[in-house]
């Protein structure tokens, strides 16, 4: 079991660097049942809930390759989401990474399920990073307009509109009668 945990902790490791995706805590399982199916369990603080896989079949090699299936308390399946195929660079393992929602959850959740030595999987909860925002070392943006290549760009506003019955001269500003007309509109 040891060996097992291990591997799965590596291989989260990896797929972080590669995908730029943080995976989180282990939340759950699943184990082969005997129809070919998956059957398990996950559990965090918002949502515990039995969870299925079920083979999507599709010609489409975009598709995904499971819908993630879960049991109501009418002993029911709902579908709450799907998962695809993913390939580890490096290695070649395959993993599958999708999301999961249902009205019950306050967000979706995005997961991974990663194969364990039993021929089942580990579920991970995944959290993508934060776009960056600026690039490394920059505090602030250029400013625009203001000389050198933006010479070209509007000093003020967005600019004259190139709509056919705006008004060019007045800016847009009060050109506009009642009811939201513009002036050649008003005056025809």
């Amino acid at each position: 079991m040891v060996k097992t945990e291990r591997r799965f902790d590596y291989l989260k490791a990896g797929l972080a660097l590669i995908s730029g995706v943080k995976f989180m805590a282990n939340i759950g399982f699943l184990n082969k049942a005997d129809n070919g199916g998956y059957i398990g369990k996950i559990d965090t603080l918002a949502f515990s809930n039995t969870i299925g896989l079920r083979r999507f079949v599709s010609d489409n090699p975009k598709a995904p390759k499971f819908e993630v299936m879960a049991l109501t308390a009418a002993r029911t399946w709902i579908k709450i989401g799907a998962v695809f195929e993913q390939a580890i660079r490096s290695s070649g393992e395959v993993f599958y990474q999708g999301r999961i929602d249902d009205p019950s959850m306050s967000r979706p959740m995005d997961i991974a399920l990663f194969g364990d030595d039993n021929g089942g999987f580990h579920i991970a909860w995944t959290r993508r990073r934060a776009r960056q925002d600026m690039p490394a070392g920059q505090t602030e943006l250029p400013p625009m307009g203001e000389g050198g290549d933006n010479e070209a760009a509007p000093q003020e506003g967005l600019g004259d509109s190139t709509a056919p019955d705006a008004p060019q001269s007045a800016k847009g500003k009060g050109a506009a009668g009642k009811g939201g007309e513009t002036a050649d509109k008003a005056s025809a």
